[in-house]
């Protein structure tokens, strides 16, 4: 894959890990991250998430050309985090 397919799969699976981390959030759960889970207690969950995920986003894609080498880890990374909350959705039922 390219670097920017590589990329567009980066974000991807940030906004589908802040979705699940909502989703687990709301079914109970709480945040594993403890930067994020500090900045959740002074902002909505949302709002924390949002300025994470776009920080992220916009970091790797300043930098794409030095971070793509990185770039399938990094998202096979968020993709594993993706999984675990998703287990975390499934044990909370």
């Amino acid at each position: 894959m390219t670097a920017h397919a590589w990329f567009a799969a980066f974000v991807v699976v940030n906004i589908l890990d802040a979705a699940l981390t909502l989703w687990a959030l709301r079914a109970g759960g709480t945040e594993a991250n403890p930067l994020i889970r500090a900045l959740m207690r002074r902002l909505p969950a949302a709002a924390a998430l949002a300025l994470v995920k776009c920080a992220y986003i916009v970091a790797v894609a300043v930098w794409l050309a030095d971070v793509a080498p990185w770039l399938p880890l990094l998202t096979g990374v968020f993709a594993a985090i993706c999984a675990w909350n998703a287990v975390q959705i499934l044990r909370a039922r």
